[in-house]
């Protein structure tokens, strides 16, 4: 084989698989070419968008909500949107089990990988083991024509024959080698063809479907129509306007004309009235004609907005598209480059026919085994990637189920995305957070709208987490009945007398177990809607930054009035301790001149250290109270003590209420996040609760659609499919 393809097959498949898993520094700066999580959870995304589309006409009609009797303008159609939806449901369904088939070959491959090693091990073990093959070697023979002139030189050199055993070991590692290369070659191009066929239909019908509904929704003429009608509207009302008035007109001349009392008057009269009644009907018919625009102004502003909303689901399933369609690019780019690669290793399976063969078959088994190593790895981290993805979107952090909402209404099973162990711990997770919000209330006494609110999410959920298993109980009752009674139609209709009867009967029972499916459905709806009775977290935020701002003003005012407190105390000890000096002096010794001097206290016996005291009160009384005057009596000193210590009672009480109502600040913050933890603990509940109502939905639709179908059809279908759905519903009876 030449060297540059021998090349190119060895290097290929490494560079390829590096360039799909990210390695290699010459590609990491092309995300194009990297094979991510991101880009196979974005696959994972787009597979949950697509299914969720409506795909029957009346579905699609429902989703559209258009104008009443409007049925959208070409390419806006019901009809339109339908075709659009449908090829992106079906394509988007083929992607599980594509993925599957991707991960299964994908693990083979891993395995052959280590088997290409063994092989070649082994390849190279009966080389060495030549004795010709290490005298080659030395004196560096590598073509036929070397080794005849140096055998014509050495009579004794080795011969190139294999021994029997040899060749039988040879060929055993051949043929295994070739089956493993036909059978990894034919599962990889397998697979290529699907990824190639799904990225095609992707890109050449999915993709133009998506982006042509797109741009006929975003260059749509409602608002030019509308602007039009307007006008035809205003127009109109001017012209019943003018026409109401030449009624009018007519009117009292007709009448003016038969008053009148002779033949000409009267004929002029029955004229005028003929030709007014003409103008009434036209009335009529210009006000019949405006009551019909303006009921199709109505319909077309309706539309209009439907479309707006419209436009906003379809740029996301495009963005959505386009990042699956990059991702199906590089999943293309990984198994081209495998399937490549195999099939260089089977063009050289068969390159060995003597000595120099063997050596040369040799060399170039170790090239190619050398890169199954690096593949060998990558295949891990290939797989790996899928695994992480997997990971990430059971673990629900993919986009929930509020950002798939767009047509949720309409989703089709996937009961896959449906936990119940996470519903039942989301709600055990919200009766925990409303405990405490409870609490908080009963403390606080704050919000009781809000808390009152909450309550009622929080006995929702309580309520749907325990009827769920009720339902799951009474549907697979239902549905155990129903299956045992098509199953006995089933033997009855192969009867020809009663087949046309038995046929009727099993209409009856499909629709009758439908109808009881429906009735499960709209219970669990019922719950449902009770668990999206609005709060806002917002309205929380503005709350508590209220309080925050109350809690601000209480805290500072608190320090203010615990400082003054701080200040006024030694102040009253000092007037207290001057006043207890005094009457222990005796203040009968004051006489009638009650007022109170350094003299007039010395005059009491004190000692000196004893006047300073008294003389300090007396010069604090005076600081503090400013009417007090110049003079000082004992009685003065004893009125403004007391009127001191009422005050020092005031500024403790109210530094004590200010610590109170930062206290309650903060529990009526902590309140408001008990609420919000409610309230968040609620969103992961209701996503996890959404899911299940796609699958009721789904289950209450499934055994009435298709009625075009034989009816022996459907209930083969319906029975297999009911089995499937009691294995599931037991799992939520636990």
């Amino acid at each position: 084989m030449d060297n540059e393809i021998l090349d190119a097959a060895v290097l290929a498949p490494k560079l390829f698989v590096d360039a799909s898993v990210g390695d290699g520094e010459e590609y990491n700066r092309e995300p194009g070419f990297q094979l991510t999580k991101e880009q196979i959870v974005s696959l994972r995304k787009y597979e949950v968008l697509g299914l969720s589309l409506p795909v029957e006409i009346d579905d699609v009609i429902v989703y559209l909500d258009y104008g009443q009797g409007d049925t959208g303008s070409p390419g806006l159609t019901a009809g339109d949107f339908q075709v659009t939806f449908r090829k992106t449901y079906d394509h988007a369904r083929s992607w599980s089990p594509l993925r599957e088939k991707i991960m299964m070959t994908g693990t083979d491959l891993k395995i052959f990988a280590g088997s290409i090693l063994r092989i070649g091990n082994g390849i190279v073990e009966i080389y060495e083991d030549q004795k010709i093959s290490s005298y080659l070697e030395e004196h560096g023979i590598d073509t036929p024509e070397k080794y005849l002139q140096q055998k014509f030189l050495n009579p004794g050199l080795p011969t190139l024959d294999l021994s029997a055993g040899d060749l039988h070991e040879l060929r055993s590692y051949l043929d295994e080698m070739l089956s493993k290369v036909q059978s990894a070659h034919a599962k990889a191009t397998s697979v290529r063809y699907e990824i190639d066929k799904f990225g095609s239909v992707m890109r050449e019908e999915v993709l133009p479907h998506i982006k042509l509904r797109l741009k006929a929704v975003s260059e749509n003429t409602y608002q030019s129509d509308i602007k039009e009608l307007q006008l035809k509207i205003d127009e109109r009302s001017e012209e019943i306007e003018q026409v109401s008035q030449q009624y009018d007109k007519m009117v009292k001349d007709a009448i003016m004309a038969a008053a009148s009392l002779n033949i000409a008057g009267l004929v002029l009269g029955i004229y005028t009235g003929v030709k007014a009644e003409e103008i009434r009907k036209q009335r009529n018919a210009l006000k019949e004609a405006q009551q019909h625009d303006n009921l199709q102004m109505l319909s077309k502003n309706k539309t209009l907005s439907s479309l707006n909303r419209i436009r906003t689901d379809l740029q996301e399933l495009r963005d959505v598209t386009i990042e699956a369609e990059v991702a199906t690019q590089n999943l293309m780019l990984v198994w081209n480059s495998l399937a490549l690669y195999i099939k260089a290793s089977k063009e050289d399976a068969d390159l060995l026919d003597n000595a120099l063969s063997l050596r040369q078959f040799k060399n170039q088994v170790l090239s190619i085994v050398e890169p199954w190593s690096q593949i060998k790895n990558s295949a891990d981290q290939l797989l790996g990637v899928f695994a992480e993805a997997d990971k990430e979107y059971e673990s629900g952090q993919l986009l929930g189920i509020e950002g798939m909402r767009m047509f949720r209404s309409f989703a089709e099973s996937d009961i896959s995305i449906f936990n119940v162990v996470k519903l039942r711990a989301a709600n055990a997770q919200i009766q925990d957070a409303n405990i405490t919000a409870q609490m908080l209330f009963e403390r606080w006494n704050y919000q009781p709208g809000r808390v009152e609110k909450v309550q009622g999410l929080a006995l929702a959920a309580s309520q749907a987490t325990v009827n769920l298993r009720v339902i799951s109980d009474a549907t697979i009752i239902h549905l155990k009945q129903s299956q045992k009674k098509l199953e006995g139609f089933q033997e009855e209709v192969k009867s020809p007398i009663d087949a046309g009867e038995v046929r009727t009967d099993m209409q009856k029972e499909l629709k009758k177990l439908s109808g009881r499916l429906t009735g499960q459905f709209d219970e669990l709806k019922s719950f449902n809607k009770k668990l999206l009775v609005p709060y806002s977290r917002d309205d929380s935020a503005q709350l508590a930054k209220e309080v925050h701002v109350e809690r601000k003003y209480a805290e500072e005012r608190q320090a203010v009035l615990e400082k003054q407190r701080d200040e006024l105390e030694p102040k009253i000890k000092s007037v207290s301790d001057g006043i207890d000096l005094i009457a222990k002096a005796g203040i009968q010794k004051l006489g009638k001149q009650m007022e109170l001097s350094k003299d007039k206290v010395m005059e009491l016996g004190m000692t000196p250290p004893q006047v300073q005291v008294v003389m300090f009160a007396i010069d604090t009384l005076k600081n503090l109270i400013e009417d007090i005057g110049t003079t000082v009596s004992y009685l003065n000193m004893v009125a403004e003590l007391k009127r001191l210590r009422v005050r020092l009672t005031e500024l403790k009480d109210q530094a004590r209420k200010c610590s109170s109502d930062v206290e309650r600040a903060d529990g009526q913050i902590e309140l408001l996040q008990a609420l919000d933890k409610v309230d968040e603990e609620r969103s992961g509940y209701v996503a996890e609760f959404s899911a299940l109502l796609v699958y009721f939905e789904s289950l209450s639709r499934k055994f009435t659609e298709n009625e075009a179908e034989p009816v022996e059809a459907r209930v083969e279908f319906a029975i297999a499919e009911i089995k499937q759905d009691i294995n599931y519903l037991k799992s939520l009876t636990l």
